[in-house]
């Protein structure tokens, strides 16, 4: 083979010439620039790019290629550029945004790469948009998630301030200002006053500057109570009309049956931090068979007051057949935040007149409902039955189980929540149509169906 000895001296030559750059080109590249960013049209930010050899260490001197595909320039006006890591083995490059609403790779290679989503944007064209939980309260805390955006894309690492702007009412926050991070989303507490009165949330991002009117409850009380998962199985359900609560306690007798309270009206204090009014233990007649006008009411069995100083949680004090208490109480959380329903089922509901004695407290957070039915056993003794989770089979129809339970006596004594037993008694579908609606239950398999109406109180 005659011309392997003259071609082999360059075959070499240019094997050695490639091991020196094989050598010292890096092993790994280490972004030190967040590796998603946003920058505005005509407007630059520096990317850096540490890179290391094989064993760790910064690998200095190396050339380094910056590249973006068509989204903006470099130094050199070009959509590449070179340049060299310094002493740490760092490269960086300052990149200016074409003017336009773009995402685009943003690429930096010497062996390794690092690699940057880059949007780019309309500085004139971004906006805020801020988004919070349906259901806020007076004095409970709520988080808000807010974004600079541009087009459908949220900004990334984009500082906004935040303040409150009072109205009838008012609120804090914290923090004041806020960066959107890696996922373009700033995050930020506020707290309203205890009072209600609505305010104005402001969102500032560049010379942008947006108000997000925040509407409290206008029925702060009006929610399902409980003492947590220590005293599980007894609660009180609060509806309220204007200034006024319509209260019910479901717990339970000396026997361990379920039995309920319950306080149609009261009054405020002068502060209108405590309601205070009679409790009352009817008797009537089996659910199944109901004649109001067997209903006993007789004179209030006690009275009770719920000490609203803190919005989430609420002290029960009580006098009921000359024994006294006092239960720490609390919101029970059922519905977890999501879009709120177009219908807004939560209230007390009845039969109407003609079947006074007996009630549907039914309450709403967001989508799901809670309700509990009280009502006469075949004694006619206080008991009811409840209705903790369901399904919108559509947008008027909510259905799921009935569960009858019994558990530790409740009153003049210490509740123990290892007593609570539950049992499914059947199905329930409540159908809602503006202010009546249709409860048809099985219970212990017998069917039946009650027109519902909302109770005015």
């Amino acid at each position: 083979m005659p011309g392997l000895g003259a071609s082999l001296p360059i075959l070499i030559a240019a094997t050695l010439m490639l091991l020196p750059a094989m050598a010292r080109a890096a092993a790994s590249a280490q972004p030190i620039t967040p590796t998603n960013m946003s920058v505005a049209g005509n407007e630059s930010a520096d990317f850096s790019v540490q890179f290391l050899d094989a064993q760790g260490r910064p690998a200095a001197g190396e050339t380094v290629q910056f590249a973006n595909d068509a989204c903006g320039w470099f130094p050199n006006g070009a959509a590449l550029y070179g340049t060299t890591t310094d002493a740490n083995g760092i490269a960086s490059a300052r990149f200016t945004a074409l003017n336009q609403g773009i995402t685009c790779w943003l690429v930096a290679s010497d062996g390794a790469q690092a690699q940057f989503n880059v949007l780019t944007y309309v500085a004139a064209g971004a906006y805020l948009d801020a988004r919070w939980p349906s259901r806020i309260l007076p004095g409970v805390p709520f988080d808000v998630t807010a974004a600079a955006m541009s087009a459908q894309y949220p900004l990334y690492e984009a500082d906004i301030t935040a303040s409150i702007v009072p109205g009838a009412g008012s609120a804090s926050l914290a923090p004041s200002s806020v960066n959107s991070g890696q996922d373009g989303k700033a995050r930020l507490t506020v707290t309203p006053d205890s009072s209600a009165g609505d305010f104005a949330l402001r969102l500032q991002f560049r010379d942008h500057v947006q108000d997000f009117p925040v509407k409290i409850a206008a029925e702060p009380w009006q929610d399902l109570w409980w003492a947590g998962f220590g005293e599980n199985g007894w609660g009180m359900s609060v509806v309220q009309h204007g200034d006024v609560l319509f209260s019910v306690i479901y717990a339970y007798d000396s026997r361990g049956k379920p039995t309920w309270y319950v306080m149609p009206g009261g009054s405020w204090n002068a502060s209108h931090k405590v309601f205070s009014g009679p409790l009352y233990r009817p008797h009537g007649t089996p659910f199944s068979s109901y004649d109001a006008s067997s209903l006993v009411v007789n004179g209030a069995v006690g009275e009770a007051s719920l000490d609203f100083s803190d919005a989430s949680n609420v002290a029960l004090s009580y006098t009921i057949d000359g024994v006294s208490g006092r239960k720490a109480i609390q919101r029970q959380d059922f519905g977890p935040p999501d879009d709120a329903s177009t219908i807004q089922a939560g209230d007390m509901w009845w039969g109407g007149p003609s079947q006074n004695g007996w009630g549907i407290a039914v309450l709403q957070q967001y989508r799901s409902l809670f309700a509990v039915w009280f009502t006469y056993d075949a004694a006619g003794e206080p008991t009811w039955y409840v209705m903790p989770s369901g399904s919108w089979s559509d947008s008027r129809t909510w259905q799921g189980r009935l569960y009858s339970t019994t558990s530790s006596a409740w009153l003049g004594r210490a509740y123990d929540s290892s007593l609570l037993h539950s049992t499914d008694v059947g199905p329930f579908r409540l159908r809602f149509s503006g202010d009546t609606a249709t409860f048809d239950y099985t219970v212990e398999g017998s069917a039946g169906t009650l027109a519902l109406q909302r109770q005015p109180f």
